[in-house]
């Protein structure tokens, strides 16, 4: 599993399709939070923010070619304060995966299989995924690639589509603008980028290193456009009143589809094949880098058998969590702690690495 490379594009792919997948689980957080229609302005703030990180990160990446940030850590920081960063790590990717694995099966669900338990869909998606993990990195970025073009594109053309007879007046007035709501947002968009936690663990596996590194600011912009585009087909759909009460929002756009001249007499269903064709790949690439995390932490030569191991903890979590829409009143403190820490590990392993190179040189 571990010498095989991909490239930074399929890289990319990977980056942009896990960003997508939590920016729609969190989409209704960002809603509820704010007075008025400028979740826009959140976006853009936590994206200047992972632009600015990315700097820092990028260098510590290009010295450390081979290693994840847990790997970078062992070797800069003390061997406690690396091992509790690759726990964290750990727990974080499973965590995760079980809140995407469980939404997922919820949607499948409601909108298909009505009377089927969630705990076997729950399994179903398990036993796929855990054929797909085991067949490496190569192929889940082959799986990407391809996945953008044939899912998520036409998944995002349908939603914009979806518009054709909204109300664009719903995304004003802008001012006042509710500042301490943009601000209060910020942590959960901040998680919603979530490929910015992946690429800590992607790029060892990039075999053109500088050319990946160059890259990843454009894959903050990406996101962020992908991120702002969705927020605001939302709120002209539904305005802001009525959006914040959306369990699944994209799934509720996709309800009012109008395209002109399309053939299929249910385009929700249609959209829908498309979510679950990006999600099942979300859940196989987090999946792969829990096990390399598992590796790095646990010093192991090969993580393929951690796939077993992450079966157990994948079903128990998403059996006992409640849906994402259920813990929204709640997880604001995970939250801020969640996105705080995926934001400054890789900053405060970059920050030692430039204190120790400076302490060197003296």
């Amino acid at each position: 599993m571990f010498d095989q490379g991909i490239t930074p594009y399929q890289n990319l792919s990977m980056l942009i399709l896990v960003s997508f997948a939590f920016q729609s689980m969190l989409m209704p957080l960002i809603l509820s939070e704010l007075d008025g229609p400028v979740g826009w302005i959140t976006i853009i703030i936590t994206a200047f923010l992972l632009y600015m990180a990315i700097k820092p990160i990028n260098r510590l990446l290009l010295k450390y070619r081979e290693d994840t940030i847990i790997g970078i850590s062992d070797k800069i920081l003390p061997k406690p304060v690396s091992k509790a960063i690759g726990i964290y790590y750990i727990l974080m990717l499973l965590l995760s995966n079980s809140i995407l694995m469980k939404d997922f099966a919820e949607q499948i669900k409601s909108m298909m299989l009505f009377r089927t338990p969630l705990s076997s869909i729950i399994i179903v998606i398990l036993l796929i995924a855990s054929y797909g993990t085991k067949k490496g990195i190569k192929t889940i970025a082959n799986i990407s690639s391809v996945t953008v073009l044939i899912a998520l594109i036409p998944y995002l053309l349908i939603i914009i589509f979806s518009t054709y007879y909204a109300d664009y007046s719903n995304i004003f007035p802008i001012y006042p603008i509710d500042a301490s709501g943009v601000l209060k947002s910020v942590p959960g968009a901040i998680l919603g980028f979530f490929g910015f936690s992946i690429l800590l663990f992607s790029n060892c596996k990039v075999t053109e290193k500088e050319k990946n590194v160059a890259i990843m600011k454009k894959f903050i912009i990406i996101s962020m456009f992908i991120y702002i585009v969705c927020y605001l087909l939302i709120i002209v759909k539904f305005g802001i009143k009525e959006s914040v009460h959306l369990v699944w929002p994209f799934i509720s756009v996709m309800k009012f589809v109008n395209i002109p001249g399309f053939f299929f007499e249910s385009t929700e269903i249609v959209g829908l094949c498309f979510q679950f064709i990006v999600t099942f790949s979300c859940i196989c690439i987090i999946a792969y880098f829990t096990n390399l995390a598992m590796q790095e932490t646990f010093n192991t030569r090969e993580n393929g058998f951690f796939i077993y191991i992450q079966l157990p903890i994948l079903f128990l979590f998403s059996s006992i969590l409640p849906g994402m829409y259920m813990m929204f009143p709640y997880i604001h403190w995970p939250i801020l702690v969640l996105s705080g820490l995926n934001f400054l590990i890789p900053l405060i392993v970059a920050l030692f690495d430039k204190l120790q190179h400076k302490a060197g040189n003296n």
